[in-house]
């Protein structure tokens, strides 16, 4: 891992972090915040895995697969960005499933990493299996908006803690003679 990436993880991590605690200090301001926030990234992701395609993956094979996922993260983008204008339990249950299926992308990257014998695959396997406790935890308390979002606030703080951990951890440098 390069010196920018690591600086870009550490301020990703302190930028969630932030989020969060708005988000516990001014609920209402912190659901509106977090929604564009998470909206014009899915956009950005997506309009950068699109131009990626148009330059290189259309060379490779199973290039069309870069293609479709940033069709579809332009998709989820402009649906986060739509819905911000409903209630908040439902803003809510858009995290709560964003945190599910997050927490099993994660689990079935760290089964990979660990096929390929990577030290780093527990690290994804802790946080995917928390991403998915919290988001469980989150639908058994949904009779209360204000737990509800105290718990994700709480896993939105674990997230950006792996994330500044991870641009500290020590990777390992492959040399080839």
């Amino acid at each position: 891992m390069n010196k920018l990436t690591r600086f870009r993880y550490f301020m990703t991590g302190l930028f969630i972090m932030t989020i969060s605690i708005l988000m516990l200090i001014f609920p209402d301001l912190g659901y509106v915040l977090a929604l564009l926030i998470l909206g014009f990234y899915q956009l950005i992701k997506g309009f950068q895995q699109l131009i990626y395609f148009f330059s290189m993956g259309i060379h490779m094979v199973g290039g069309k697969i870069i293609l479709y996922r940033a069709l579809i993260t332009i998709d989820l983008g402009i649906f986060t960005l739509s819905i911000h204008g409903i209630g908040q339990r439902y803003i809510m249950i858009y995290f709560i499933f964003y945190f599910i299926f997050a927490g099993i992308i994660l689990i079935f990257r760290a089964v990979e990493a660990r096929k390929l014998e990577s030290g780093a695959f527990r690290v994804k396997l802790v946080r995917g299996g928390i991403d998915i406790a919290v988001a469980l935890v989150c639908l058994c308390n949904n009779n209360s908006e204000d737990v509800m979002l105290s718990i994700l606030c709480f896993g939105l703080i674990y997230v950006a803690m792996t994330y500044i951990y991870t641009s500290f951890r020590k990777s390992a440098i492959i040399y080839i003679p």
